[in-house]
């Protein structure tokens, strides 16, 4: 995870913009089998058949690409992963020219150059929440048919069903995240547990222990905003439920939500287990709570070390672990995903170049440098056992975050997500703040989003 994902995104009044008339309602998707999520399929629209006609995978190497020069859109503060692309174009001949910019700028460029249909821009950075925009928005070339069904099956769970809506790829898988979960050995251990609770029933009864001395069993980025949402679909798959139900159409008020909201607000309102400023949290408050020794657990991103070993910064050194975040029942693991794609715009004039670029990028050869030089966790698969991934692994931790990526799901991420996380998020607080019930904030919730979808189709 390279980045925090409490996101300002821009509003939903300019995704409907170039909407009008596509369908704003998600189908289900089933993004718990990486098998079934890599399988190819029929795709009906004979305008998307036609685009994909035109990309060949088998012309990645092609030498006739060589001269060609294309735009590359993505997030890079630092510069670290623009001189990665050098190296593409020393091995293809193709000049990559890159367009950096922050995490909240993106979205806005992306939309700006759909809006014109310009070709200023080949090749985007794709967040797991845009896939659906990017398909039914005609943002992005739908690379399906495009990338063999063998190749998809190469890559970890979490970044494959990131880069897919409806079972439509609509990039190459970028990186692999998800959010763990990490525990203070000593605060534990002092509690009398050898080992971190395994369901979210013994993370109840572990944290009424742990919370003693002014420190808190747990604390959380329950601040209204994405945050806070990804910790909620979270635990909803947990506890065994589906944003998309079985009618193929979102769902947020079903008992399992309503179970999920009543078991977050005993947490922090019968319980009192959670640190009451986590309504006012962000991931990175989290994080700095945790290293204070302020609370004993939470759930963060893969890119917490090597910060909460670093005495410079931390007072919890070599004093954590992590690993799976807790299940519920027959239920493992859940996690929510965090992983982003690559994707070709459907104005690129560069495309068969911009899908040599995206092959390049699903690569051991950009992976393997991506990691050493950012951290940031590779969507192959296949890299968590290479010599050269587990050498540059300085924090020792990738055999532990790696095993969560097969537990990730995604928040719902069609058209109009934007606003629905908006809605929910605020109706989820409310439930946390006991302003209405559980059922009550999520009855309204959900009226309220099929008002938002019914307007948007308009």
């Amino acid at each position: 995870m390279k980045k925090a994902k409490l996101k300002s995104i821009v509003s939903c009044l300019t995704v409907s913009a170039f909407l009008a008339g596509c369908s704003t309602v998600p189908t289900k998707t089933d993004n718990t089998d990486a098998a079934s999520t890599a399988k190819t399929t029929e795709t009906s629209a004979v305008s998307t058949a036609a685009a994909s006609s035109k990309l060949s995978w088998d012309k990645v190497n092609d030498p006739s690409l060589k001269g060609q020069e294309i735009t590359v859109l993505v997030v890079d503060t630092d510069g670290k992963i623009g001189t990665l692309f050098k190296q593409f174009t020393e091995k293809t001949g193709i000049k990559v020219n890159e367009l950096a910019v922050d995490y909240n700028s993106l979205y806005g460029k992306i939309t700006t150059a759909a809006l014109s249909n310009s070709s200023d821009i080949d090749v985007v950075e794709m967040d797991t929440i845009w896939a659906g925009q990017f398909l039914k928005g005609n943002i992005a070339e739908d690379l399906t048919n495009v990338i063999p069904a063998d190749v998809q099956k190469k890559y970890t769970q979490s970044s494959l069903s990131s880069a897919m809506f409806d079972n439509h790829l609509m990039g190459i898988p970028y990186y692999s995240s998800t959010k763990h979960f990490y525990w203070n050995k000593d605060l534990l251990k002092k509690a009398g547990y050898d080992a971190p609770p395994k369901t979210w029933d013994e993370f109840r009864e572990v944290s009424k222990k742990l919370t003693t001395n002014g420190v808190y069993g747990s604390g959380w980025a329950w601040k209204q905003a994405e945050g806070l949402i990804c910790d909620y679909v979270s635990m909803v798959y947990a506890f065994g439920g589906n944003m998309i139900g079985d009618n193929g159409k979102l769902t947020v008020n079903s008992k399992e939500s309503v179970q999920t909201l009543q078991y977050m607000s005993d947490l922090i309102n019968t319980d009192k287990t959670v640190d009451p400023a986590s309504l006012q949290w962000t991931e990175e408050d989290v994080k700095n709570a945790f290293m204070a020794g302020k609370i004993a657990m939470m759930s963060n991103w893969e890119n917490m070390y090597p910060d909460l070993n670093d005495p410079t910064k931390s007072k919890v050194v070599n004093q954590s672990d992590v690993g799976l975040l807790p299940g519920q029942g027959n239920i493992v693991s859940s996690s929510v995903t965090g992983s982003e794609g690559i994707a070709i715009m459907k104005s690129s004039k560069k495309k068969q170049a911009a899908l040599a670029f995206l092959s390049w990028i699903g690569s051991r050869d950009f992976q393997v440098p991506f990691y050493a030089n950012t951290g940031t966790y590779p969507s192959l698969q296949e890299l968590y056992t290479d010599e050269a991934i587990i050498k540059a692994d300085t924090t020792k931790s990738l055999s532990k975050i790696m095993p969560e990526f097969q537990y990730g799901h995604n928040r719902p991420n069609a058209p109009g997500y934007v606003e629905w996380a908006d809605i929910l998020s605020n109706q989820v607080v409310s439930g946390l703040t006991k302003h209405q019930t559980p059922q009550q904030a999520l009855d309204e919730a959900s009226k309220k989003i099929d008002e938002a979808i019914k307007t948007a189709a308009k």
